[in-house]
């Protein structure tokens, strides 16, 4: 194997990494025991009520929070408990929401998650955030596709979901040209124009 190619894979495999835990650190929520509430009461502020729908993470009836870019949250469909997403048993509170976890060597259909060819799609429960990731050309296309899967999934409005947190990318092996940034959605302000 070239020496250059190698060091280019753990560059990019200890990047991932740090990246990976600079992203906990800024994302990960401030956990603080409380006991639950006896009865839910709706806010009138905005404010967020502990073990409630509105808490970020929490889940209720067919739903879920996701805690929002501005600090709010966001009540979006239970995507974690549809049938369709899997758990990702080496990683710890990370689910497949779409495509192959890939490494299910004694039982392949364990690793996959909604059926999805040129996108997989990743949320990480402790910063809430979603890892879309664009594996085949053309990224265009499969970022309309991981979108359009996004919206249904997560039952959002475009708006909504740009101001989830949320990372759009692909690998060098893809696509040289665009592996080094967050495409973002392609609705939402400042997304990288992709060509389809």
């Amino acid at each position: 194997m070239n020496t250059k190619l190698i060091i280019w894979i753990l560059g990019i495999f200890f990047g991932a990494i740090v990246v990976g835990i600079v992203w906990y650190f800024i994302f990960a929520p401030k956990t603080v025991s409380q006991p639950p509430p006896t009865s839910v009461t709706l806010p009138s502020s905005g404010s967020v009520i502990p073990g409630s729908a509105t808490e970020p993470g929490s889940t209720t009836s067919g739903t879920m929070s996701l805690g929002a870019q501005n600090g709010t949250v966001i009540v979006a469909k239970d995507f974690i408990h549809n049938g369709a997403t899997i758990s990702d048993t080496a990683n710890t509170g990370r689910y497949l929401l779409a495509g192959n976890l890939e490494y299910c060597l004694s039982n392949p259909q364990q690793c996959q998650a909604a059926q999805a060819t040129n996108f997989k799609i990743y949320y990480e429960s402790v910063p809430q955030a979603f890892t879309i990731a664009l594996t085949e050309e053309p990224i265009g296309q499969a970022r309309l596709d991981a979108e359009q899967f996004m919206l249904i999934t997560l039952g959002l409005t475009q708006q909504q979901m740009c101001s989830l947190h949320y990372y759009v990318g692909t690998t060098y092996w893809v696509n040289e040209r665009y592996d080094d940034r967050n495409l973002g959605f392609s609705f939402c302000p400042g997304a990288t124009v992709l060509p389809k």
